[in-house]
C-alpha cells in the first residue's frame, strides 16, 4: 500500500469509530487498541423522536430467539445492537445473558464487510463454559451483526488483540465469523468434531509399570490423604474409614500400619506444614473439634486441641500471611447445621507458634468452599472463597484480608478445585472441575488478575469430580481428571505452550484416590483402587509406579 492509500486508510478509520460507517478502497485493519469503556449506552442524536429499530439474536441451548427492539435514533447503531445483546431476553426458564458477566465493548469498526470487534477480558475469562454456550455467545453477537448490509462476517479481537477462542476451541476466533444458522444439529457436528480431535487412547499399562497392595478386612476407605509427617522425606498414606484414622508407611518393601485412632464422629483429614520445609503435622477435623498430631520420640502423640463452635464446613492448611509457619482454617457455620446460605460463614485461623497451633483470628466470609494457593507468587497464599456467584481471591495485606480478584465461571458446590504449577514458571495455576460444566478450566495470574489459561474440549465421557496433578511419564506437569466410567482417565499436558490429551483406560475399574511419593525418590506413585465383589473378605488398595 502507498503513502496514499496509507493515509486514507487511517482517515476513514477515524471516521468508522465515530460512525460505524463502511468504507471501500482500503485494506482491512483491525481497531486500534484503545482504554476500555464500559458497554453504555449508544450517543444519541437529535432526531426528533426517530427511532432505528434492531434485529437481535438471542442465541440459547442450541436456539435462536429473535427479537426486534426499538432504540432512539443514533449513529453507532452496531454498538447499540451489543449494548441490547449484552441486556439479555427472557426466556420460558426466566432472564437468560448471552454475553459473560463484566464483559466491556472496547471498540467496534467496520472494514470492508468484516465487523471488528473487541471486548475486554471478561469476555473469555468470565465465561460460563461448556460447547453449546460458547456457540450460544459467538453467534449471538456474529449473527445480530450480520444483519446490518455492511456486515459479512465478524472479528474478535480480546483488548486489542487476536484472539483463538473464548473456551473449548468450538469456534476458530482466528479468522472472521460468519454467520450460521443456529440448529441443534449444528451444536452435535460441532462436539463432534472435537471430540474426534480428542487424543491418544492408552491402555493403563502404559501409565503403571508395577504394582503393590495394602489389604484392609473392614472394607475401602473412606478417604486417602498422602504427606511426609515424620519428616524421613518419604509420604506416608492417611487413610479415613467410617471413624477410625490409621497411618500406613511403606518399610522394608511392604506397607505396615505405624498408628490408629478412633473418633466419635466421622473424621476430616488434612496435613499442615509446620515451618517451611519440616515435614507435615495431622490434622482431624470433627464436629466435636479439631485435633492436632505430630510425629515425637518416634511415635505419634497429640499435640493439641481446638474446640468449635459450629458446623465444620471446610478445613485447609496453608500460610496466608507468608510467615512460613502453617496455618489450619477453618469454615466454619451455625452452630448445629451447615448453612444453606453461604453468607452465614467464616473462617477461625489457628497458627504455629513453633510449639503449638494458636488462633489468631476469625473472619466473616461469604463460601462453601475454601482453598489456599499463593496464585500471585508474593510468597503467601492466598484465600480462594468459592460461592455461588462463582470464587474470590483474598490477600492477607498485614491487617485484614482484602479482595483482589474474582471470577463468576465456577460457582458450584460441586466443583473439584487444585492447584499447580502447570507452565514451569513457579507459580501456581488454578485448576477448576465445574460441577455446572462438563470441563476443566485452568486460570493464571496475569497482571493483577486471574485470566483463564484453558479450557478443555468437551469429550464422549462425562468427567468425574476428581482431578489430580502430577509430572506425567515426559516429565511435563499433567491434569489427571477422571471421567464417570471407572477406569478411564483424560490427562492434559501442557507441552511447550500447547495442550496435549490422551485417555488412559483400564480394564478393572481402576479408581486413582491420592498421588504420593512413597519410597521417597523424588516421584509421586499412583494410589488407587479396584472393583472387586462384595463377597471379598479383603478389599485391596493399589500402589503404582508410572513407567519411566
Amino acid at each position: 500500500m502507498n503513502q496514499v492509500s496509507k493515509h486514507r486508510a487511517r482517515r476513514y478509520f477515524v471516521l468508522i469509530l465515530l460512525a460505524v460507517a463502511i468504507v471501500g478502497g482500503c485494506r482491512p485493519q483491525p481497531p486500534t487498541s484503545i482504554p476500555a469503556v464500559p458497554l453504555m449506552p449508544a450517543q444519541e442524536v437529535d432526531s426528533n423522536g426517530e427511532t432505528v429499530e434492531l434485529i437481535l439474536h438471542f442465541v440459547h441451548e442450541g436456539h435462536e430467539q429473535i427479537e426486534k427492539r426499538s432504540i432512539p435514533a443514533t449513529l453507532a447503531v452496531a454498538r447499540a445492537a451489543i449494548l441490547e445483546l449484552a441486556k439479555g431476553f427472557v426466556s420460558s426458564k426466566g432472564e437468560q445473558k448471552v454475553l459473560p458477566p463484566g464483559t466491556r465493548l472496547r471498540d467496534i469498526a467496520i472494514l470492508d464487510g468484516i465487523a471488528y470487534v473487541d471486548f475486554s477480558r471478561e469476555f473469555r475469562d468470565n465465561h460460563w463454559g461448556s460447547l453449546a454456550s460458547e456457540l450460544d455467545t459467538i453467534y449471538s453477537v456474529v449473527n445480530t451483526l450480520a444483519e446490518f448490509k455492511s456486515v459479512r462476517a465478524v472479528q474478535f479481537l480480546l483488548e486489542g488483540s487476536p484472539i483463538s477462542t473464548i473456551g473449548a476451541g468450538a469456534i476458530d476466533l482466528t479468522s472472521p465469523v460468519r454467520p450460521h444458522k443456529v440448529a441443534p444439529e449444528f451444536y452435535q457436528e460441532l462436539n463432534a468434531k472435537l471430540t474426534a480431535a480428542a487424543g491418544t487412547s492408552l491402555p493403563w499399562s502404559s501409565w503403571i509399570r508395577r504394582e503393590e497392595r495394602l489389604g484392609f478386612r473392614e472394607g475401602f476407605p473412606d478417604r486417602v490423604v498422602a504427606a511426609d509427617t515424620d519428616g524421613d522425606g518419604i509420604d506416608e498414606l492417611i487413610f479415613t474409614h467410617d471413624k477410625r484414622v490409621s497411618i500406613w508407611k511403606r518399610q522394608a518393601g511392604a506397607f505396615q500400619q505405624v498408628w490408629e485412632r478412633k473418633f466419635s464422629s466421622r473424621p476430616r483429614t488434612l496435613v499442615v506444614p509446620i515451618d517451611s520445609g519440616q515435614g507435615y503435622n495431622l490434622v482431624v477435623g470433627t464436629q466435636e473439634g479439631i485435633y492436632i498430631f505430630a510425629w515425637e520420640n518416634g511415635n505419634y502423640s497429640q499435640l493439641g486441641w481446638q474446640g468449635i463452635g459450629g458446623a465444620l464446613i471446610d478445613l485447609v492448611a496453608g500460610d496466608t500471611t507468608g510467615t512460613g509457619r502453617g496455618q489450619i482454617l477453618a469454615l466454619m457455620g451455625p452452630n448445629g447445621r451447615t448453612p444453606v446460605k453461604s453468607e452465614s460463614t467464616s473462617i477461625v485461623i489457628w497458627e504455629w507458634n513453633g510449639e503449638t497451633y494458636i488462633m489468631k483470628r476469625e473472619v466473616e466470609f461469604n463460601a462453601f468452599k475454601i482453598l489456599t494457593a499463593d496464585i500471585n507468587g508474593n510468597g503467601a497464599d492466598e484465600i480462594l472463597a468459592f460461592n455461588q456467584n462463582g470464587f474470590t481471591v483474598f490477600s492477607w495485606q498485614g491487617a485484614a484480608y482484602v479482595e483482589i480478584g474474582s471470577n463468576p465461571g465456577a460457582g458450584c458446590e460441586y466443583a473439584s478445585v487444585t492447584t499447580a504449577d502447570l507452565t514451569g514458571d513457579g507459580q501456581p495455576e488454578l485448576i477448576i472441575r465445574d460441577g455446572q460444566s462438563p470441563h476443566i478450566y485452568v486460570y493464571t495470574w496475569q497482571q493483577g488478575v486471574l485470566r483463564k489459561l484453558w479450557q478443555g474440549a468437551p469429550t464422549e465421557d462425562h468427567l468425574g469430580w476428581e482431578i489430580f496433578v502430577d509430572s506425567w511419564v515426559d516429565g511435563y506437569p499433567a491434569i489427571i481428571s477422571a471421567t464417570r466410567e471407572p477406569g478411564r482417565y483424560f490427562v492434559y499436558s501442557y507441552i511447550q505452550d500447547k495442550w496435549e490429551e490422551k485417555l488412559i483406560s483400564g480394564s478393572g475399574g481402576e479408581e486413582v484416590l491420592a498421588l504420593a511419593d512413597v519410597d521417597g525418590d523424588g516421584k509421586a506413585e499412583v494410589i488407587f483402587r479396584r472393583q472387586q465383589l462384595l463377597s471379598s473378605p479383603t478389599k485391596w488398595i493399589y500402589v503404582g509406579w508410572p513407567g519411566a
